[in-house]
């Protein structure tokens, strides 16, 4: 069934290449992921009741748009599950509700977090007009998520797992490397190498010609292999998927591999593998379960009520 998994990949990658115009055309050099973490300056509301928040941040690249959305837990003491999307998912929060389907309860508070740029196909593009604009948009995922899973444990969650569809995988890997403030890191279809996707997959095609020349530079500002193999990886549970044309399977479970973290595998392709949304839930769940202490009867308001206006 390789054939029939990859076929969906291939698919992807050509209607995405009808929609988006050359990555970095507008410059291929950027500063270090470092230094676009210390230039972020984000503030996060209060968190009420409503779902929905919208945040502004300050980057090397000047202002740039981001939301998040929070779906709080029974209890305040059950743990934060954050979750990042894919690339150029539009919208961005699909993933994030078809995973954790209102009908079956997570014992959890779960958040999304959007990118910046992700606010619509037109936008997206200005995410990889230079890669300047790819690098502060992770940046500002990354400081979001971290702050996001803050926000939630000052309001009581005990315990975080951080995760993510492909991107968004790459981007909770970010976290545990920069931040690492988490208990635990579930990347889903993504390894420590995004640079491997860009350079010797067929999202090459996708790169203009100037920044392919650049293969060196992107390299050393994406490949964060070795210090994913210096970290304290006991906290990482990766999910890949065997026929993925985007994430290599036999390249990333090496790199997992030579830190020794187990690979859960679904016999699927990246798109395939990112439908399937059963088994991205279990994997999160068999995750998050660690997490999760029983109620001490009486000590918790049920609902919504524990949250301190």
């Amino acid at each position: 069934m390789r054939w029939f998994h990859q076929s969906f990949d291939r698919l992807h990658m050509h209607l995405v290449s009808r929609v988006m115009p050359s990555a970095f055309r507008h410059g291929s050099t950027s500063p270090t992921l470092h230094d676009h973490l210390a230039a972020v300056r984000l503030e996060l509301p209060p968190l009420t009741t409503e779902r929905h928040y919208r945040v502004t941040a300050q980057t090397l690249i000047g202002p740039v748009e981001t939301s998040y959305q929070v779906r709080l837990g029974a209890r305040a003491d059950l743990p934060a599950l954050v979750y990042h999307h894919g690339i150029a998912e539009i919208p961005y929060d699909k993933s994030f509700r078809l995973i954790f389907r209102t009908r079956q309860p997570i014992p959890a508070h779960l958040a999304a977090v959007q990118a910046p740029f992700h606010r619509s196909w037109l936008t997206v593009r200005e995410g990889t007009l230079t890669f300047s604009h790819f690098m502060a948009m992770c940046a500002v995922s990354v400081k979001l998520m971290d702050a996001v899973r803050g926000l939630l444990v000052e309001h009581g969650a005990q315990g975080s797992l951080l995760t993510g569809t492909s991107l968004g995988g790459f981007i909770a890997l970010l976290h545990h490397l920069q931040r690492g403030t988490a208990d635990r890191y579930a990347p889903l279809l993504a390894g420590p190498d995004l640079s491997h996707i860009m350079l010797d997959t067929h999202f090459r095609r996708f790169l203009a010609p100037q920044a392919q020349a650049q293969a060196e530079h992107i390299q050393s500002r994406l490949d964060y292999r070795q210090a994913f193999e210096a970290s304290d990886t006991r906290r990482v549970f990766p999910l890949l998927a065997r026929y993925d044309l985007d994430v290599a399977y036999d390249y990333h479970e090496a790199c997992y591999a030579a830190s020794g973290v187990p690979v859960v595998t679904l016999q699927r392709g990246h798109i395939t593998g990112a439908m399937t949304f059963g088994a991205l839930r279990q994997h999160l769940l068999t995750c998050l379960a660690p997490l999760v202490h029983p109620a001490t009867t009486g000590s918790q308001p049920e609902g919504n009520a524990w949250l301190r206006p």
